[in-house]
């Protein structure tokens, strides 16, 4: 009874992760393109400030571009391995 329990789970977090992964693209793409946008605006101290702000914003959505698909994948993978124990199950 566990194992269709987190076999669920998996799955759940599988598709969750799925639908959250165009979303981690495109506000990737957006923060890389705003990022250079301002390095190409006349520097002062507002732009500087910006542009430090939306270099961490890179940063962070980079991280998560590649961290929510391999989640999904993860979860996918979990889910297979737990559908083929609990077919050996019963």
């Amino acid at each position: 009874m566990a194992i269709s329990q987190y076999r669920n789970l998996m799955w759940d977090l599988a598709v969750i992760f799925a639908v959250l992964s165009p979303f981690t693209l495109i506000m990737g793409y957006y923060s890389r393109r705003r990022f250079h946008a301002l390095l190409k605006a006349p520097l002062n101290e507002e732009v500087e400030q910006e542009t430090h702000d939306w270099e961490h914003r890179v940063r962070r959505w980079t991280i998560l571009e590649f961290l929510v698909p391999g989640l999904s994948i993860l979860s996918f993978i979990a889910w297979l391995v737990l559908s083929h124990l609990s077919a050996g199950v019963s």
